[in-house]
């Protein structure tokens, strides 16, 4: 006699469907998540609280209740993943079975130096593009199942000893109210850039449930990417420094082709205006990094990709402090919500010349390193740091010995200890996978060498 199914087996077998189709939709129809705001053609119009500044109005703060026209891309996203995220927030992680990240990070001993590299997860890599000609960047970022396949790739591939979160700095401009997209031939594109202080008024100051809110996708791709490592590598994740976010929130597009002239501009002419900004900013970037703690991320770093862009004088001025704010906040705001203290890390990509010895009197337990700077005078200008980097990504064109000549003089350079295998910036979509893994293996296999014949055996008890 054939079974009758219950209306609660009927019931769970749709739900199942149901469940299905939308995994389908999301890796299969990007054109609906592109639309609208999130290309942010759409403006996004909040109901604001004023928070009376220098210019009168001052930058604005979202109510609770506010009554949006529009959705930002975090929260059109973070609708499509909430109960995952939440689900996936309370879960107990993996322990970190590679902790060499972690170790060299605090100033622990290690055996050999680890390495990861910025901009690991991109187009050189076939198992990228496999996703990247299929799905445009936004559909990637926003959608938390592929953000994880995309940042586990590289340490698939190479047995790297860290992930980072495949997203991008300029997610947290829609959560300050900046709008922004990606345009063919230019890259990113802010909708409506700053302009003038009054312009201010545009500007939200984010809470943590904003954050929590509109980054949802963000939050559920941590998670993801930690659960799935299963402690093969330690989890990275990052933010866009003050001084670069509000470059492109000024500048409206990025600094390349432009030199940052109407940034800078903003900073010379309008320098009460920009220290405003700068704080809003920075605290936005802490709560953005504490959540992302929270959600798996085991060390954060803060990528400033315009530092390079301003004179030695304006970054004293304009970014350092920010930046050690954000260190120091971060720490503090972990402490205070009993959250795991991971190591935390800055690139001031371009300033490290300049920049290093005042960052050395922070509390960044990592500095990272552009190749402009000698690894002799990185160490004697932050002994008390941990030090990331610095071989220039031009080396990975070149032939395989090439590479493991200058590889290994980085490694002589920087030693052993206290030390992340990293390049002086990132890797490009032209390189080639082998070089790419070339580097990757020396850096392992000279250090791993270079180690036993430097450090002292440990004595037995």
């Amino acid at each position: 006699t054939p079974k009758v199914m219950t209306a609660a087996s009927l019931v769970g077998a749709a739900a199942l469907v149901f469940a299905g189709a939308l995994a389908v939709l999301s890796l299969r129809a990007p054109s609906q998540l592109q639309a609208s705001a999130l290309r942010h053609h759409t403006p996004v119009r909040r109901s604001v609280a004023p928070n009376l500044g220098i210019y009168g109005k001052g930058l604005s703060t979202r109510r609770a209740s506010a009554n949006r026209e529009g959705l930002s891309m975090g929260s059109r996203c973070a609708q499509r993943s909430a109960r995952a995220y939440a689900a996936g927030a309370a879960a107990e992680f993996p322990s970190l079975k590679n902790d060499l990240v972690i170790r060299a990070a605090t100033g622990q001993q290690t055996e050999r130096v680890p390495i990861w590299m910025h901009r690991q997860a991109g187009r050189y890599l076939p198992e990228f593009r496999n996703f990247s000609d299929r799905f445009p960047f936004m559909h990637r970022c926003s959608t938390p199942e592929i953000a994880t396949r995309l940042t586990i790739q590289p340490v698939e591939r190479y047995g790297l000893d860290a992930a980072i979160i495949f997203s991008d700095i300029l997610v947290l401009l829609p959560v300050l109210g900046i709008e922004w997209g990606m345009v063919k031939g230019k890259g990113p594109c802010v909708q409506e850039p700053i302009n003038t202080p009054e312009d201010l008024v545009r500007v939200s100051s984010p809470s943590e449930a904003d954050i929590k809110s509109e980054l949802g996708y963000v939050m559920e791709a941590l998670t993801r990417s930690r659960m799935e490592l299963d402690g093969r590598a330690t989890l990275i994740g990052f933010s866009g420094a003050p001084w670069t976010l509000l470059g492109y929130m000024v500048q409206g597009e990025g600094a390349k082709t432009t030199q940052a002239v109407k940034a800078k501009g903003f900073l010379y002419q309008h320098p009460e205006a920009a220290h405003q900004l700068l704080t809003t900013i920075t605290d936005t970037v802490i709560l953005y990094l504490v959540e992302q703690v929270r959600s798996g991320a085991q060390m954060v770093q803060v990528f400033d990709s315009w530092a390079g862009e301003l004179t030695p004088s304006q970054y004293a001025e304009f970014s350092t402090p920010y930046l050690k704010t954000i260190a120091t906040g971060v720490k503090e705001k972990l402490k205070e919500q009993g959250l795991p203290q991971v190591p935390v890390s800055v690139f001031p990509k371009g300033a490290c010349s300049h920049a290093l010895k005042d960052l050395a009197q922070s509390d960044y337990d990592v500095v990272s390193l552009d190749w402009g700077i000698d690894p002799a005078v990185a160490r004697q200008q932050a002994p008390n740091k941990v030090l990331q980097g610095n071989l220039d990504p031009s080396i990975l064109y070149l032939p395989k010995e090439v590479i493991s000549t200058h590889t290994q003089k980085m490694i002589d350079s920087f030693g052993t200890q206290r030390y992340i295998a990293n390049l002086g910036y990132a890797v490009d979509k032209s390189m080639d996978p082998e070089l790419v893994g070339s580097f990757v293996d020396e850096v392992r296999t000279y250090s791993t060498i270079l180690n036993k014949q430097t450090q002292p055996e440990p004595v037995a008890a």
